[in-house]
């Protein structure tokens, strides 16, 4: 990452005093945390030793956003990222009771989730506002 995508991404996080206020007395300043963790750890190239793509700053913005739109008192996501270079929010209640949710830097979710013996996936458009597929997804586990 270039000095300036990093300027630009923390320029990006200090203009959200609300969120800062949000996250930090209702809950989504530990997921926030672990996805500042997991984007520091895979933002560059071969980050998992096998040739992975690094997670992009947009990838990281999305998620970052997604993430704080998502309702307060939400259940808190897992965070991961993937060798293509998007980063992973998943909710796991049991093996046959998961859901996986990879952001792109497009602000693409692509899912695929098991509810019992149904499986559910699929792309959903992230703007600014968590869809409500997603949330009503992550409700049915």
């Amino acid at each position: 990452m270039s000095a300036t995508q990093y300027s630009e991404l923390l320029d990006f996080v200090a203009r959200k005093p609300q969120a800062e206020i949000r996250k930090t007395t209702l809950g989504h300043h530990a997921a926030l945390d672990e996805l500042w963790n997991v984007w520091q750890e895979c933002c560059a190239h071969n980050w998992d030793g096998y040739d992975a793509l690094p997670v992009e700053s947009q990838t990281y913005t999305a998620a970052y956003m997604l993430i704080e739109s998502l309702p307060l008192g939400f259940p808190r996501p897992s965070i991961g990222a993937e060798p293509d270079g998007h980063l992973t929010l998943e909710w796991h209640k049991s093996p046959r009771r998961t859901l996986s949710v990879s952001v792109d830097p497009d602000g693409f979710l692509h899912y695929a989730g098991l509810y019992g013996s149904d499986k559910r996936n699929g792309r959903l458009t992230f703007y600014s506002t968590a869809p409500h597929e997603l949330i009503q997804l992550v409700r049915d586990i």
